[in-house]
């Protein structure tokens, strides 16, 4: 559920005494942080490696050798896109390739959605499941980190906003095709556009969309249960001239909201492309956080400066998610910061990344670092 700062903030009494408010406050932040001890950290679990969908249509000498060879190309098939969803561009030259016997060692099962056996042609729709275990260890020879959280859905809510102002949500047009059309079924962050309809429009207002009001987004997603919300916005004359892109995700836990960019398309016929480059850059992301590289391991102590119980509930959610993240320990507990003991994976400089695409800052103050939401 998104919440805003504000809204956590107002459960804080100020006539409260201050000795009592002190007491009140850190039994919160404690509360706020269990689940994440020194040794462990909260880490979103799912399903990663099962591939849905892989759709085959073979001819063979007869049914069942047409079917066997349906199987063997889905697994291929599957294992290519799981190294798309999972492992980020500038790695896929180093994965190393996977013979027959080891594909069938990282394959835990297959999965028949739909058959449609005629003769000796097999046509169908199978769902790969994968050994987590035996996929880390094959891409671990070559140095590449994977992915290790569940893909990040998103409900996107396309808008276009011209000289007259926002259209209705439920506006047919190149922008909200462009989104229906875009496959992002084998993506990391696959997206669902919202329907728009009257449930839709009761939720919130186009105007509430577009600047971003979080209680409005949430009672969208009520009906939807994503995890990441999309705000996709064209700004331009629907029928002439230039076209302004941009996008903003807003993470339906925190609330956080981050800028997925902005780029300039010459008409409608581009809006296509522009889509698509959001739904890169939402892929992006994910991968910015969800890929642990084992190879190396470090800790670092920060301050996290506390002005509102907010603050502390969002950093510690945030933390929570990050698979690179190994353990976290808090040393002492004031009103106005947190010491913590962080103990990670990968490099300070990977570790300020994954950081920053959570929506985290990291930055040296002195001899300090600090930990502050962005």
């Amino acid at each position: 559920m998104l919440e805003s700062a504000a809204n956590i903030a107002k459960f804080r009494t100020p006539a409260m005494p201050i000795a009592r408010r002190f007491s009140t406050i850190v039994l919160a932040l404690l509360a706020a942080f269990a689940g994440i001890g020194p040794s462990h950290a909260q880490v979103t679990s799912g399903n990663a490696f099962t591939i849905s969908g892989v759709d085959v249509d073979v001819t063979g000498a007869d049914a069942i050798k047409a079917r066997d060879q349906a199987v063997r190309d889905a697994k291929r098939r599957a294992v290519g896109m799981l190294i798309e969803r999972m492992v980020a561009p500038e790695d896929r030259a180093k994965v190393p390739p996977v013979d027959d016997a080891r594909l069938e060692g990282m394959v835990r099962g297959v999965e028949f959605a739909k058959e449609r056996p005629a003769g000796n042609r097999f046509i169908g729709t199978l769902n790969v499941v994968f050994a987590s275990d035996q996929v880390k260890a094959w891409l671990s020879e070559a140095g590449i980190g994977v992915a290790e959280t569940v893909a990040r859905a998103a409900l996107v809510v396309p808008l276009w906003k011209d000289k007259n102002g926002v259209e209705p949500l439920d506006d047919s047009n190149a922008w909200r095709d462009a989104w229906k059309k875009l496959d992002t079924s084998g993506s990391a962050v696959p997206v669902t556009v919202v329907r728009g309809d009257q449930l839709d429009q009761n939720a919130l207002s186009v105007e509430e969309a577009y600047v971003g009001d979080v209680s409005a987004l949430s009672r969208l997603n009520d009906r939807y249960h994503l995890p990441s919300i999309v705000v996709a916005i064209v700004e331009g004359d629907k029928d002439a001239g230039t076209l302004s892109v941009s996008g903003f995700r807003y993470d339906a836990q925190t609330g956080a909201r981050s800028d997925l960019g902005k780029v300039t398309v010459a008409g409608a016929g581009q809006l296509a492309d522009a889509a698509a480059k959001i739904q890169a850059k939402l892929d992006a992301d994910w991968r910015g956080v969800a890929v642990v590289r084992r190879d190396s391991q470090d800790a670092i102590d920060v301050v996290v400066p506390i002005k509102a119980l907010s603050d502390w509930v969002q950093v510690r959610q945030r933390l929570g998610a990050i698979p690179a993240i190994k353990g976290i320990a808090v040393r002492t507990l004031e009103t106005d910061h947190a010491d913590v003991h962080v103990d990670y994976y990968g490099t300070s400089e990977q570790l300020q990344q994954t950081l920053a695409q959570a929506g985290l800052q990291l930055t040296k103050d002195g001899d300090a670092w600090r930990l502050q939401v962005r």
